[in-house]
């Protein structure tokens, strides 16, 4: 998926928010392509003579969510804690990341995720600690372009299931009485989380492809706590179910098929998420020649004493690779 940029081109002239934004996007492809180039002097040349838009401090919230700090978002967290719709919120607060790359938004909401598992990585971090950080998760794309336009739903999978048990769903797969059960499922534990491959646009947010995960629910309004990677952008925020939902349906159009979620566990947690996926969802995957397990993965564990420098799905794995 195109996680934060589109492609069309973009006069340098144009002063609209969502215009600058798109051309900072490019400016940044443009110089993460001239450092995996051949003619490094050519695309150098190239990178400097992009557009160079003005710089924004954060994004203003659509209205129709509510920020996580306002006294109304504080009432509705506080409310979901107290009826138990929150009970993973503080391993996830206690290790949130900000995405350090503006594509990584997908590397980053897993790293988030597997540190609240607390999943040894089997690798050190820095000095003697082992430790999950976005830039040690990566497929098998390059690093330039992993940072340029950030991973796909496909690859978010795999490289998930690299370390914990996955189940995905396709925003067609799930309808949105399972979502919202889901949603109440994963809000209820500390050992299973749900990470959203969504259209920003959906939502009236700027940009494109976004994954972040969900941190609480509030059944009185049925809005749902989003986690955003992005805290550069936007604060965390509850959006309503239902609009949520809406926004696991565009079509991305890098790999021409709609995002979705994950849920996500140790394999050792006992879970066997698989029980989560409903009959239609698993006969619609296999209908569309997707896995028959309704998205479920769970590859053997690394072994032990590997510390590889990155920490990836291998280079030789298909799924990985897939553009999709």
């Amino acid at each position: 998926m195109v996680s934060l940029c589109k492609r069309s081109p973009v006069s340098p002239v144009a002063m609209s928010p969502e215009l600058l934004e798109r051309a900072s996007c490019q400016s940044l492809q443009a110089r993460y392509a001239s450092t995996s180039s051949a003619a490094t002097v050519q695309t150098s040349a190239a990178s400097i003579a992009a557009p160079n838009p003005t710089s924004f401090y954060r994004r203003e919230l659509p209205t129709e969510l509510v920020s996580f700090t306002s006294p109304e978002g504080r009432r509705l967290f506080k409310e979901s804690l107290n009826k138990g719709y929150a009970e993973g919120y503080f391993n996830l607060a206690g290790n949130f990341t900000v995405q350090s790359e503006p594509a990584y938004c997908g590397p980053s909401s897993l790293a988030m995720v597997l540190n609240a598992l607390e999943v040894d990585p089997g690798r050190t971090w820095k000095g003697v600690w082992r430790w999950y950080s976005d830039e040690l998760l990566e497929s098998c794309r390059t690093e330039s372009d992993l940072k340029a336009n950030g991973i796909t739903f496909d690859q978010f999978l795999c490289l998930a299931s690299s370390h914990a048990q996955v189940v995905a769903k396709r925003g067609q797969q799930a309808t949105r009485e399972e979502f919202l059960r889901d949603i109440k499922y994963v809000t209820q534990r500390d050992d299973v989380f749900m990470v959203l491959s969504f259209s920003r646009p959906t939502l009236g947010q700027t940009g494109d492809g976004h994954f972040s995960p969900i941190g609480a629910y509030h059944p009185e309004s049925n809005m749902a706590l989003v986690l955003d990677s992005a805290r550069y952008k936007y604060p965390s925020w509850f959006g309503d179910v239902d609009k949520l939902y809406d926004s696991l349906q565009p079509v991305d159009r890098e790999t021409g098929m709609p995002r979705g979620y994950f849920l996500i566990s140790r394999r050792d947690s006992g879970l066997d998420l698989s029980l989560l996926m409903s009959a239609s969802a698993k006969a619609q995957a296999e209908q569309n020649g997707e896995r028959s397990d309704g998205g479920v993965v769970d590859l053997p564990e690394r072994p032990a004493g590997v510390f590889p420098t990155k920490i990836s799905c291998g280079k030789d794995s298909t799924a990985c690779c897939s553009t999709k």
